[in-house]
């Protein structure tokens, strides 16, 4: 049986991504997106603003104060929109089994296309990014995974303009050493609950050993 080829394909940065495909003179600057408020929570910050540690849901007045130079744009959710059906439309063009996540990702099988077309999914995953920047001067990161769950662990392995392959023979060095609040579906008090019970990475969730612990 001829084993699947998923691929999760993840916006970086999408909102302020977007903001600088349509202002080019933002390019290169920490910017983040919200409301101009004391209370505003930031949506999205750029990598250049992430350098200084400023990151989504954080408060404005915090990002301020860490970057006094940083850039505040207003969301423009209608341009996020058009930009993620684009988005959307060039992914479709290499398989139709494609399942919408949120506006900035998705999983698609590509296993008929690769086998089809004789194709490295590697390659396939650059001629994706190569398409999306060229058309929508937006970067993204990909997954390649037998299933959708590793396949998003994989995307989010290498941020900007990553692509991860995960397999059986690569499993246990790349995942297992990771802590256990970076397994997509841990959120954050579950991390507290797992690490209290001593379940501190992915190998730990995996060892046979631990099993009476988690259930």
């Amino acid at each position: 049986m001829l084993m699947q080829i998923i691929f999760h394909v993840d916006l970086n940065a999408f909102y302020a991504s977007a903001e600088t495909s349509s202002q080019p003179s933002l390019k290169g600057k920490p910017i983040v997106i919200c409301r101009e408020s004391r209370r505003s929570i930031i949506t999205t910050a750029s990598y250049e603003a992430r350098k200084f540690g400023i990151h989504s849901a954080m408060p404005l007045f915090k990002a301020k104060e860490l970057c006094p130079h940083l850039v505040i744009v207003p969301p423009h959710f209608e341009l996020y929109k058009t930009l993620s059906e684009k988005f959307f439309n060039i992914i479709s063009t290499f398989s139709q089994e494609l399942e919408v996540a949120s506006i900035e990702e998705c999983y698609v099988d590509l296993t008929n296309y690769i086998q089809m077309h004789y194709q490295n999914p590697y390659d396939v995953a650059i001629e994706i990014q190569k398409r999306v920047f060229a058309e929508l001067k937006l970067q993204c990161s990909i997954g390649i995974a037998p299933n959708k769950f590793l396949a998003k662990m994989a995307s989010d392995m290498k941020k900007p303009m990553g692509i991860t392959v995960l397999t059986r023979s690569n499993l246990k060095e790349l995942m297992w050493p990771l802590d256990i609040q970076n397994m997509f579906g841990v959120g954050k008090k579950t991390t507290i609950k797992l690490k209290e019970a001593g379940i501190n990475t992915i190998k730990d969730i995996a060892d046979y050993s631990n099993y009476d612990i988690l259930m």
